[in-house]
């Protein structure tokens, strides 16, 4: 085998470029995509993974650990792209457990809610008995039944536990909130937030932007709460609003205070007249008396 795989890179190295492309369409076995034959010159981080669209292509592995209750992310991680979901979570849930830990505020991780992906009777098992948390996790569809005869003592307890809680009324609440809002971090970071490409090297760089992201959707969830704006844009468009808000505010002020002095001005020429008639009223009598 050694002797095979010595043959094949001196074969890439001593080939051009149009002999590796002759030499790769009548490759056999058929033509797969593999990590372990190939490796990115200019990431050697990145794994070659399948795609949502069907494409394969360089990628690396990103997951959220969001709190339902308020909507902030806990944990954001980054993976190399060809490891599995059910070899990812437990990490994921162990930094969110430090993250909330390290916080202060008296909270602890007690429930972890995914999807079917995340699936596997060793999570199972490993997330209830040794991470003491209550899982809600769905079970993928499956053509046969389980042999329990051949695992180790508790395993079945744990699959059957995770089945309860997950066909429960609790559990179908928590999936739906976990559709709604785990799914919107995703597209708040990848989509909105431009971190579904990256045009950096090497997986620790990666992180680092993708939890700049993570970071910037909480500090957005915080402003949100304070101001009611989630978005510098939207922060701008509020002032702009609260400044036309006070400068209507200060003209009508301004056409009241006016309206009311013109009342009163018009209230004392109504009474001026009344003064002026008392002078007249006494030459009156003063000419009524020499006459008498």
């Amino acid at each position: 085998m050694e002797i095979h795989q010595f043959a094949f890179e001196m074969i890439l190295k001593a080939a051009n470029d149009e002999e590796l492309r002759r030499f790769d369409k009548s490759r056999k076995p058929k033509k797969k995509v593999s990590n372990e034959d190939w490796e990115s010159e200019t990431d050697p981080d990145s794994r070659i993974g399948k795609m949502k669209d069907g494409r394969f292509h360089l990628k690396y592995k990103a997951e959220n650990a969001v709190d339902l209750e308020t909507d902030l992310i806990v944990a954001a991680e980054v993976y190399h792209g060809d490891q599995g979901d059910t070899k990812t979570i437990e990490d994921t849930v162990n930094t969110a457990k430090t993250n909330v830990r390290v916080s202060g505020d008296g909270q602890e991780v007690k429930e972890v809610v995914a999807d079917k992906g995340y699936h596997s009777e060793q999570v199972l098992s490993r997330l209830q008995d040794e991470s003491q948390t209550r899982t809600y996790i769905p079970e993928p569809q499956r053509s046969s039944n389980r042999n329990w005869t051949d695992k180790p003592a508790g395993r079945e307890a744990s699959y059957r536990r995770n089945r309860r809680n997950t066909q429960g009324t609790r559990g179908r609440q928590l999936q739906r909130l976990r559709s709604e809002r785990v799914e919107r971090t995703f597209a708040h970071l990848c989509g909105t937030g431009g971190a579904r490409r990256t045009w950096l090297r090497g997986i620790e760089e990666v992180r680092k932007r993708y939890m700049s992201a993570a970071m910037a959707f909480n500090l957005g969830w915080i402003m949100r709460l304070l101001i009611g704006a989630g978005k510098p844009r939207y922060a701008a468009l509020l002032a702009e609003r609260a400044a036309l808000a006070f400068w209507g505010l200060s003209q009508l002020s301004q056409e009241f205070l006016t309206t009311l002095t013109n009342i009163t001005r018009r209230q004392n020429d109504c009474l001026r007249p009344i003064g002026n008639f008392l002078p007249v009223s006494n030459q009156i009598k003063s000419k009524l008396a020499r006459l008498a």
